[in-house]
């Protein structure tokens, strides 16, 4: 097996390191997390017909709930660190 080294920040290390299970190593979570994703382009790739303005549409409503997600997701997680879950 070939190792190779990476330089990452120290925000992508904490939240690589959030994936762990256990004791999987950061290989295997690299692994888990592409493969997924991989399927998942794989399974849907070509399946949008519409054209580039309900392209562009589509992608501005996936941001916009992406960005409330985030929103909420900070919220819940100041909430669990005022009463210390970590």
């Amino acid at each position: 097996m070939v190792i190779k080294s990476l330089t990452i920040t120290e925000n992508a290390y904490d939240a690589l390191k959030t994936l762990k299970y256990g004791n999987e190593s950061f290989t295997d979570v690299i692994l888990r997390v592409t493969k997924d994703r991989t399927k998942l382009i794989d399974k849907y790739f070509g399946i949008f017909k519409g054209g580039e303005t309900e392209a562009a549409n589509l992608i501005n409503k996936i941001k916009k709930r992406k960005a409330e997600v985030d929103k909420d997701f900070e919220r819940r997680k100041i909430k669990l660190n005022a009463i210390g879950v970590k």
